[in-house]
């Protein structure tokens, strides 16, 4: 948030000057040096301590992959609980899931901005679409956390 914070200030700098890139031009500048800041971050920055994760995540979100065979092994996750998990693993349902859930936050926060501009009609239609997604990502997680 700071380097966005800091690509919009130099953007209003620059204006002043009477330096203006344009509103495409400033978008794309700007995600570009944001997102090199996060990289910069992830790599340069302390590693993230596994306390938390080796004894919370492994036990009750049972993640799977590669990636997570470290931490589970580290949080005394037997290899047979994570072999049984990884068969009940359902990745089309959690991408159901996914897209559901990000139509949820998404008309959700639309439907608000619509019903402060007094925008009836559109703010109906995205709590169709609210209602919708919200109960599909019910049911979805029912499946996935029985």
């Amino acid at each position: 948030m700071t380097s966005s914070f800091a690509a919009s200030l130099g953007f209003v700098v620059l204006h002043r000057y009477g330096i203006v890139l344009g509103t495409h031009r400033e978008l794309l500048l700007g995600v570009a040096f944001t997102s090199l800041c996060w990289i910069l971050t992830a790599y340069i920055g302390p590693e993230t301590d596994h306390a938390h994760a080796d004894l919370v995540l492994p036990r009750r979100s049972h993640p799977l992959g590669p990636g997570w065979t470290l931490i589970r092994e580290e949080a005394g996750v037997p290899k047979a609980e994570a072999a049984e998990f990884a068969r009940q693993d359902n990745i089309p349902l959690a991408m159901l899931g996914w897209v559901c859930g990000s139509a949820t936050i998404w008309s959700a926060l639309f439907m608000v901005g619509n019903i402060l501009y007094g925008r009836t009609g559109y703010a109906l239609g995205l709590f169709a679409v609210l209602a919708v997604t919200g109960s599909t990502l019910i049911w979805v997680i029912k499946r996935l956390w029985k």
